[in-house]
């Protein structure tokens, strides 16, 4: 691990006691790009390494859902997205404070690239072949987007 990563593992770690603490809601964004039959996937450095998930984060003072899905995904993978809309929004418990998710849909014809600080891989994966290792809440969001289905209740 280099001196970079572990600091995002240090300062993630002293966000997520933070958070808890306060318990105050957050706002997010995640995004599910698509290319073709295909959903862009990444893995962070600092957070559930092991594990494939959509790309997405905080959003900016001032800034939309979609701004920030745009921003978020051209500052993970590389990737411009366009035909952008919103999906749902969603509130999670998960990490021990009410974060609100905001996930939208847009398109890329572009490559990504992992840029090895924060992110450790970003690819596409089929549709219908999506990794093992993927979180079970980007599974459930992928699968609505894929099958025309509306949002669930639940994040």
């Amino acid at each position: 691990m280099t001196p970079v990563q572990l600091a995002l593992v240090v300062a993630h770690r002293l966000r997520l006691v933070w958070r808890r603490t306060l318990k105050q809601r957050t706002r997010g964004v995640k995004a599910v790009v698509l290319r073709g039959d295909a959903v862009l996937l990444i893995r962070h450095s600092y957070h559930a390494s092991d594990r494939y998930m959509l790309p997405g984060g905080g959003r900016d003072w001032g800034e939309t859902a979609i701004e920030a899905g745009i921003r978020e995904v051209l500052e993970e993978a590389g990737c411009r997205i366009t035909d952008v809309r919103e999906h749902g929004c969603f509130v999670s418990h998960a990490d021990g404070w009410p974060n609100e998710i905001t996930l939208i849909v847009g398109q890329t014809t572009d490559d990504p690239c992992a840029d090895g600080r924060e992110l450790l891989d970003a690819r596409f994966f089929p549709l219908d072949a999506l990794p093992s290792t993927l979180t079970d809440a980007s599974r459930r969001r992928i699968l609505e987007v894929r099958d025309g289905l509306p949002p669930a209740a639940d994040w």
